[in-house]
């Protein structure tokens, strides 16, 4: 019997050959497969590795700053338009509600309220996950320490944030501080 590799040079596929791998992969279920999300922050942290090392790390975290900016900014301006779309204000549980990642699912949140502001201890992220799990966690470091600011930024500007990010405070865990409360701004 010939070996898969020797196989697929000498015969290339077929649709029954490729159909073998199903029971196989239905076993392994995701323990291999990387989120949607992971997948983002290994593409980032790659990009921004390639930026800092041909740019300097002064000019190129500005470059990745500006673009990350771009990008957060784009979110939260297409987040509001399916709001007001809905026919919605623009509050911050309309944000939660149309908002366009499962924070639940990439995040593992624990809420909590403080003074009247949401106050979220994040504690799986699945994005620093994927990037740390390729060494490069730093690189997409620059990318958490934006993006937030700037979607609210585009969806919302009157909702301010305060972050403690894991890298910063020498945590584990970032610490999200959602204010839109007068009095606590």
């Amino acid at each position: 019997m010939m070996d898969e590799l020797q196989r697929e040079r000498e015969q290339g596929f077929d649709l029954e050959y490729l159909a073998e791998a199903l029971p196989e992969m239905a076993e392994l279920g995701d323990r291999y497969k990387t989120p949607g999300f992971g997948l983002a922050a290994q593409l980032f942290a790659c990009t921004a590795k390639v930026v800092l090392d041909r740019l300097g790390p002064e000019e190129g975290e500005g470059v990745l700053k500006a673009a990350v900016e771009a990008f957060g900014l784009e979110r939260g301006r297409r987040i509001a338009e399916k709001v007001k779309a809905a026919g919605k204000p623009l509050t911050f549980r309309n944000w939660l509600i149309y908002g366009d990642i499962d924070s639940t699912l990439n995040f593992s949140p624990e809420p909590a309220v403080d003074n009247g502001d949401l106050v979220v201890k994040v504690n799986a992220c699945t994005f620093s996950k994927a990037a740390e799990q390729w060494g490069m966690g730093k690189y997409a470091d620059i990318y958490c320490r934006y993006v937030d600011f700037a979607i609210l930024k585009g969806y919302n500007p009157e909702i301010k944030l305060e972050l403690d990010h894991h890298r910063a405070t020498g945590r584990d865990y970032c610490v999200f501080r959602y204010i839109m409360k007068e009095g606590n701004k």
